[in-house]
């Protein structure tokens, strides 16, 4: 499925347009609850729905239960929409993305993850506009929720929607930390997509862009939201998006998602603190434990690119930048100061983990390698 993208100041301003090529009359309009006035949008889609026939569902988690979903649903057959607006961060998003495939599927999220129904028809159209600048959702044919703190993801070529509007003026009011954990996410998607067994010459292309456009703005990003830098991490997620769209990601997502459902760390924060360490744990990849085809002497060129990429000529280099960045926006690098201190702790961790998830990460990660990286971090 092709995607259309508007990227840049403005583009936001071709959502009318998009809307009339539509044809449509009801919307269901998915939004944050602060996010929605204090970046802006609330201003500009004021003054382009005027006439529209909308639905606002916006009463959520930040990362979406299987219970919000189905409330969204309720709301979505009552209104029969469309089209689909989904302006937020990843979780909003995320969100609009489930309740627009589930109602139009006519599926119950609990019983399709028990199923996995295999015959889905195309969702009402969604419209795709990021207030962040990190998750890269409005890129990707997946979403995220969770059932009783576990992790399920849909994955479907329809779940891609079909317009991205990437417009930086509405991350420009964004607080420090928000600026700083998205980033970081963005950054992590990119790193993940490129040592990613998944990954292929696309998918490397965007993801090397991604980590230049990072590396050279977020600090002054998060420490002067000047528009340019501003500009540049937008662009920068989108393309974080468009690689993992290809590959997944790989093992410092997999760890984080019981970071977050357990100890309340945000995504972005939850994915970072792992990074540096995986970095330097598929550095030491093995013949023993080698997961990617393309073989040994691959992984170990891949993860010397990425190193490179960074502005070092090895992996110990490359690990320190990254902590180096995480101090200057304003990111703790330690679990135990975010309250991931004892040995329960590390274990509620450990068995939150799911291995599965982290198929795709170039070197074998187990519940026992798990608990030695945990513990550096520690």
């Amino acid at each position: 499925m092709k995607q259309r993208e508007y990227i840049g100041f403005e583009s936001i301003k071709q959502l009318g347009s998009v809307l009339n090529e539509l044809l449509s009359k009801r919307i269901f309009l998915v939004t944050g609850k602060a996010s929605y006035s204090s970046s802006g949008a609330e201003k500009h889609l004021s003054e382009i729905l005027g006439d529209y026939e909308i639905v606002r569902f916006f009463n959520f988690s930040s990362n979406p239960k299987i219970e919000d979903v189905e409330k969204g649903i309720e709301l979505f057959c009552q209104l029969n929409p469309d089209a689909v607006i989904a302006i937020g961060g990843g979780s909003v998003i995320d969100t609009a993305k489930l309740v627009n495939f589930f109602s139009s599927n006519n599926l119950n999220p609990a019983v399709f993850f028990k199923t996995k129904k295999v015959n889905i028809r195309k969702p009402k159209p969604i419209i795709a506009i990021p207030t962040t600048a990190g998750a890269g959702s409005e890129a990707t044919h997946f979403a995220v929720l969770y059932i009783d703190k576990k992790k399920f993801s849909v994955d479907n070529e329809f779940i891609l929607p079909d317009v991205a509007i990437v417009d930086p003026c509405l991350t420009m009011s964004l607080p420090k930390y928000v600026t700083a954990v998205t980033g970081m996410d963005a950054l992590s998607q990119a790193i993940e997509s490129y040592w990613s067994i998944n990954s292929n010459d696309e998918s490397k292309k965007f993801a090397r862009g991604a980590i230049k456009l990072i590396m050279d703005n977020l600090v002054i990003a998060v420490n002067e939201a000047t528009s340019s830098a501003r500009l540049a991490m937008a662009k920068a997620a989108h393309l974080a998006g468009k690689a993992i769209n290809i590959t997944r990601t790989t093992a410092p997502h997999a760890i984080s998602y019981p970071l977050t459902a357990y100890f309340g760390i945000s995504h972005g924060h939850a994915v970072a603190l792992t990074l540096p360490a995986i970095l330097e744990y598929n550095a030491a990849v093995t013949q023993e434990d080698l997961q990617d085809s393309r073989g040994y002497e691959y992984v170990k060129k891949t993860i010397s690119e990425i190193a490179s990429f960074l502005g070092q000529s090895n992996v110990a280099g490359a690990k320190e930048v990254l902590i180096k960045l995480m101090n200057q926006i304003g990111l703790q690098t330690c679990l135990g100061r975010l309250g991931v201190s004892s040995i329960e702790d590390i274990e509620t961790i450990v068995s939150g983990f799911n291995p599965d998830r982290a198929a795709n990460n170039p070197r074998r990660l187990n519940k026992q390698a798990l608990r030695k990286i945990l513990r550096t971090v520690q």
